[in-house]
């Protein structure tokens, strides 16, 4: 089995250098590593180029992750193609625990596992905990390996492997997803669509993001503009008062799940996370009709 590893990579040189230092000591014999520069401005090409002469580097203008991992498609000669990002650290088995994944099960499409902050980070940062609690709580991805569709909590392409065919099968990304966000999500939806089955299994891939309350923000903030532009290709077309009742339905859900949380200081983060999503989806309505 042949593994090729596409990183999309956008002025992140610093944790790039930890994510190709992990990507090109895989415990797996056959892979390569391919970095698609999406138009960085911080040197990190010349950096790939000086530092891992191994790593196969792709440069375009920026155009967003999905069109970067396009161009990695392309080039790749892997059976199976695995994705992760320029601020993600693969433990160094995580190529030959997806392939164990596609080996016990011949027929499914897609291999994927959580992302998490450092346990250090979690204990400390309540942010880091705050994503903990979406990813194991809310989106159910645990110990336990998970076969399914859509609603299997495999899928982000920070930690997520395909078979090749089957991305060929639906034309890979679709570009018109300009954020890092939703283009995954889109992806999931068609292969579905297209019959495909994922497993989940809990190998974790380590964020290295900064926890911080500015980066947090905005990272809330580019996925509400994701989920507008998922939800004009796939679902009602979305509308001002759409977002307004999105936001209102968010925080009684939030105060009906407030007895479960497994501390109340995870509250402000999870309210946060709906205001600044609301704002995104709002700036995305105006991009739209410009």
């Amino acid at each position: 089995m042949k593994f090729s590893i596409i990183v999309p990579a956008h002025n992140r040189m610093g944790t790039l250098r930890q994510t190709l230092a992990a990507a090109t000591d895989q415990d797996f014999s056959e892979y390569e590593v391919i970095v698609v520069d999406d138009g960085s401005s911080d040197g990190t090409p010349e950096m790939v180029q000086r530092e891992f002469s191994s790593v196969r580097l792709l440069r375009q203008p920026n155009r967003g992750p999905a069109a970067a991992r396009n161009t990695g498609l392309l080039a790749a000669w892997g059976e199976i193609i695995a994705f992760t990002d320029d601020d993600c650290l693969p433990p160094n088995d995580w190529l030959a625990r997806l392939a164990d994944g596609f080996r016990r099960y011949p027929d499914i499409t897609g291999v994927g596992g959580p992302l998490l902050a450092p346990p250090s980070v979690r204990a400390a940062n309540v942010l880091a905990r705050y994503e903990e609690y979406v990813v194991r709580v809310l989106h159910k991805a645990r110990d336990d390996e998970v076969v399914g569709g859509f609603d299997c909590p495999a899928g982000g392409t920070n930690n997520m492997a395909y078979r090749r065919e089957g991305l060929k099968q639906i034309g890979g990304f679709d570009p018109a997803f300009p954020y890092p966000a939703a283009e995954d999500a889109d992806l999931k939806w068609r292969l579905v669509q297209n019959g495909a089955q994922f497993l989940y299994t809990p190998v974790v891939v380590t964020h290295l993001q900064p926890y911080t309350w500015p980066a947090f923000r905005r990272q809330q903030f580019v996925r509400g503009k994701g989920s507008v532009y998922f939800d004009r290709k796939w679902r009602r077309k979305p509308t001002r008062p759409i977002v307004a009742l999105r936001l209102a339905r968010g925080v009684l859900r939030w105060l009906a799940r407030l007895p479960t949380l497994p501390e109340l200081a995870l509250l402000r983060p999870a309210l946060e996370d709906l205001w600044f999503n609301t704002q995104g989806q709002w700036a995305a309505l105006d991009e739209i009709r410009r």
